[in-house]
């Protein structure tokens, strides 16, 4: 494991809300993940006449993988107790840490449109006119609400959307199975090569989760205790990869029922409910409130790392202001907008998540650790991005010359981060001090 630093860096200790139990990290990431997101994914390996038990295999393999990377960022939240972004000031030093907290600003940003949008398109769709404008706005107001009160709001609000997704999502899938299992369960006819097809699959399943990992730790730094990061660790990945894995595999299901893989997923998903359409509609639209009051949260705290003084209201305005705007410009092309923002989300997570991993798993070192060399993690960070550039796929834009080679398949986000790692413990090495060699509890 890694040692704490029991030097207080005032402006990221944890100066609002109050120790909260493991379990509520659970809920937490339980709500976040009954999405649309998620559910769309599912309409991949059905696309690509992938059988329904391979796709199966895949988003498993996928969503849990993905989900032990989110898991241990949790459990470092629950040792060092600081912001997620905060965490990066360790291996990148205050001038990288401040470029990774915008990056992330950015990236929950893109979240909050994307979220926002869907939440209101499906409302919409159940309305005798076009108020979309209103709607995004409300949604907003509404989203706004529930985080101004900050982390013990977003806490209580995902342990309620837990319970209420949880049952719709239930019986949306009883649905699903008892009117469309001859159909899920009939032979494909592949479009791309089998390799190409299960890989990408499992490829987008792992990135999916993996990509909550730069907000993990503004959740668990609130847990305290002799066995909290084990505990952090076990309630983050149980609660991020069942309903991941679920919502990925309900959503491959309607794609299968309804023997049009490459159609609307909603429009497919509502049409096939019938008369319950609207338990699908409700659903998917507190989807879109539980993930983005865990999306605006982060965004605000990832702000708070960079400007350390902004208060936590002034924090949560820019980033409501900007993703409404994008929301109210987005709608109208969602799919342009969401297919363009997913191309390039997630290539920076993967080695950044390499680097921390390595500086406080591998290496032992502390948060306040100065004995690493400043440079080093932005060194190892971009080397492993720059090569991994030679593996990515994001469609039109640019084939890298080894997705090429794999038939199309993107593998860059695992090359990034075994880079990334390798480059990081070459340059630093491991902290064979005593301090490094176990988990203090001096801030328990």
């Amino acid at each position: 494991m890694f040692a704490t630093d029991s030097h207080k860096d005032q402006e990221l200790t944890v100066s609002e809300g109050k120790k909260t139990k493991p379990d509520s990290l659970f809920f937490i990431w339980f709500a976040a993940n009954l999405t649309v997101g998620d559910f769309a994914l599912g309409f991949i390996p059905a696309s690509e006449g992938l059988s329904f038990w391979y796709g199966f295999l895949a988003f498993l393999i996928g969503t849990v993988s993905g989900g032990v990377l989110l898991a241990m960022m949790s459990l470092i939240g629950s040792v060092v107790h600081r912001p997620q972004m905060a965490l990066s000031r360790g291996p990148f030093g205050k001038a990288g840490s401040v470029t990774m907290s915008f990056l992330q600003w950015g990236n929950s940003l893109g979240w909050l449109s994307v979220n926002l949008i869907l939440a209101s398109l499906f409302i919409d769709s159940v309305l005798p006119s076009n108020l979309i404008i209103p709607i995004i706005l409300a949604v907003s107001v509404i989203v706004f609400t529930l985080v101004y009160f900050g982390h013990e709001s977003v806490r209580k609000i995902e342990t309620v959307l837990s319970v209420i997704l949880g049952i719709l999502f239930a019986f949306i899938t009883y649905l699903v199975i008892s009117t469309g299992i001859p159909r899920i369960l009939a032979p494909q006819t592949l479009t791309v090569p089998f390799f190409a097809a299960f890989g990408i699959t499992l490829a987008t399943s792992f990135s999916y989760i993996m990509a909550w990992g730069p907000y993990a730790s503004d959740y668990s730094r609130f847990v305290y205790g002799k066995r909290a990061p084990v505990r952090s660790f076990s309630y983050t990945l149980l609660g991020g990869i069942i309903s991941t894995f679920w919502v990925e595999v309900l959503g491959m299901m309607v794609a299968l029922a309804s023997g049009n893989p490459g159609g609307n997923a909603v429009s497919l998903m509502t049409s096939l409910l019938g008369g319950f359409r609207i338990i699908g509609v409700v659903a998917l639209f507190l989807g879109g409130i539980a993930a983005n009051a865990v999306n605006l949260y982060s965004n605000s705290r990832s702000i708070q790392t960079v400007f350390t003084k902004l208060k936590n209201i002034h924090a949560l305005i820019p980033g409501l202001i900007i993703s409404t705007i994008l929301g109210i410009i987005g709608f109208s092309n969602f799919y342009g907008f969401y297919e363009t923002f997913l191309l390039l989300l997630d290539y920076w997570i993967t080695p950044w998540l390499g680097v921390l991993i390595a500086h406080y798993f591998i290496c032992r070192y502390t948060y306040g650790e100065r004995k690493v060399s400043i440079p080093a993690g932005m060194i190892a960070y971009l080397a492993s991005l720059l090569i991994s550039v030679l593996f990515m796929n994001p469609g039109v834009i640019y084939e890298g010359i080894f997705a090429r080679y794999l038939q199309g398949l993107d593998i860059s986000y695992f090359v990034s981060f075994f880079l990334a790692i390798t480059f990081y413990v070459a340059m630093t090495g491991i902290n064979r001090s005593e301090k490094g060699e176990k988990l203090s509890h001096s801030e328990s």
